[in-house]
């Protein structure tokens, strides 16, 4: 379990390096359970987008069985298994989250918003409704937040990523945002106008996201104090990536959108000085109703009842 536990936080801070960050203001042990909980996540993603499309997809039908037996000899399982029954995270999150990627595997295009914010749940708002139960959150009333956040996140990460998508067959900028329809290819090899309808898609994605992202906000004040401000260092983080994915189109093309560490530490120091400003996010309990229409896609009950 120690080498696990080990391998865990190696794979955390090699590849989620802005959650990471925001991560180490977590207590210990919460920071170790969020390290599992993503080094899980990131076994099933890695078999997800390995080529050829659908490769692994019985590899990820076997775990998904795993998880309804609450069973498996694999380490990653077992640990995520071990992890689901410390903070009696539900099995339906999990499933959730299989199923979505199981999906994913082969090329895809979505159609509209409703489909883009069902994905978006499907593969980062169930991360977050898992880290509510790791991080001890009782009052359900957080839930919808949690599901925002995850919306907001993933929609970062898909205008950040527009063209690695398109090199893996997939495009989640929904056609209904498109003004020129575009195709993987076109993307891949450079057309002008594919691409200029992609980044314009993009920055109408990042306003979607922006609104979650407010909606968010709003529910920081259910989390525990000691990991807050992990939390909204997070959210911050992600969210400007999307700000530098608006600022320079042909920027944009040439390298993936990465912000400045010393940009990070600019932002986390300015997100003390708000909290310094503002009073305690505990000060919004139940006085800012969620936003219904975010989750007009959504099936509710499955993170609610």
């Amino acid at each position: 379990m120690a080498n696990q536990l080990e391998h865990a936080k190696l794979t955390f801070a090699a590849n989620a390096k802005t959650f990471a960050l925001a991560a180490k203001f977590l207590p210990q042990e919460r920071y170790e359970a969020v390290a599992r909980l993503y080094a899980f996540c990131r076994q099933l993603d890695d078999l997800a987008d390995a080529a050829p499309a659908g490769v692994n997809h019985q590899a990820l039908v076997k775990i998904r069985q795993e998880i309804c037996d609450g069973q498996s000899v694999e380490p990653g399982v077992t640990d995520m298994l071990a992890l689901q029954r410390d903070h009696q995270i539900p099995t339906t999150l999990l499933l959730d989250f299989v199923d979505t990627l199981i999906d994913d595997q082969y090329p895809r295009a979505l159609a509209d918003v409703d489909e883009l914010v069902r994905f978006a749940y499907g593969v980062a708002s169930t991360v977050g409704l898992m880290m509510c139960h790791v991080f001890g959150v009782k009052d359900k009333r957080a839930l919808p937040f949690a599901v925002d956040l995850g919306v907001a996140m993933q929609i970062s990460n898909i205008a950040r990523d527009i063209l690695e998508d398109a090199q893996r067959d997939r495009v989640y900028i929904p056609a209904t945002l498109l003004h020129w329809p575009v195709s993987c290819k076109g993307l891949v090899r450079g057309d002008a106008a594919q691409r200029a309808s992609a980044y314009q898609g993009a920055l109408q994605l990042l306003a979607i996201a922006d609104e979650y992202y407010a909606s968010a906000a709003a529910g920081y004040g259910y989390l525990p104090v000691s990991v807050r401000q992990a939390i909204k260092v997070a959210a911050r983080l992600y969210q400007a990536i999307g700000e530098k994915v608006a600022r320079d189109e042909s920027a944009y093309w040439q390298q993936r959108t990465v912000v400045s560490a010393e940009r990070k530490c600019l932002l986390i120091a300015q997100l003390f000085v708000q909290r310094l400003r503002d009073g305690s996010s505990t000060l919004l309990i139940g006085k800012i109703e969620h936003a219904e229409h975010l989750h007009q896609a959504l099936d509710r009950q499955r993170f609610t009842a």
